[in-house]
């Protein structure tokens, strides 16, 4: 009837170890530590469709979840004086868990509709109006992630289209 549609899940976990710098156990700041790794995205949802309309129109949308992702963190200083920047390693002795801090949750409604224009037997032109964001849910791709800033565990600037406000963006596409 001029529509479809789909949908998909998926439910995973990432883990790793960070690399060890002897081949001997080490403190679990310094390496071969196995646990979920950073960017590890627990459930992630996609439903979309697209819907053939009247007047040659035609209506699509997309509607993205993400759980949060893990982030990589760190104490804030090199205690052990490595050289190293972002250690584990606390000033009471303690380590801080690795890849400890999960982001919130991301949620994206895309809306695109598109008009065409025949101009010729085999030749034609779309103009298309695409919102992103529709809902202009607040989504946060990064996160302060030294324990020992103020701000720790708050959103910081991530300039990727994925976690952007609402956006409006025209177009047109030439067939032929």
């Amino acid at each position: 009837r001029g529509w479809q549609g789909s949908a998909t899940y998926l439910l995973s976990r990432l883990r790793d170890a960070q690399s060890s710098p002897a081949p001997f156990t080490v403190a679990p700041d310094l390496g071969g530590e196995y646990t979920v790794a950073a960017s590890d995205q627990r459930h992630r949802a996609v439903v979309n469709g697209i819907w053939q309309l009247p007047y040659a129109l035609q209506l699509s949308g997309l509607y993205f979840f993400g759980s949060g992702e893990r982030m990589a963190t760190n104490y804030g200083g090199d205690l052990r004086q490595t050289g190293a920047t972002g250690g584990r390693l606390r000033p009471n002795g303690t380590v801080m868990p690795r890849n400890s801090l999960v982001g919130d949750a991301i949620h994206r409604v895309d809306l695109r509709i598109q008009r065409r224009f025949q101009v010729a037997r085999h030749a034609g032109i779309d103009g298309i109006v695409e919102v992103f964001n529709l809902l202009n849910h607040a989504n946060y791709g990064s996160y302060v992630v030294a324990e020992s800033n103020n701000n720790y565990g708050k959103p910081s600037s991530n300039t990727n289209v994925a976690y952007q406000p609402r956006m409006l963006q025209l177009g047109f596409r030439a067939t032929f």
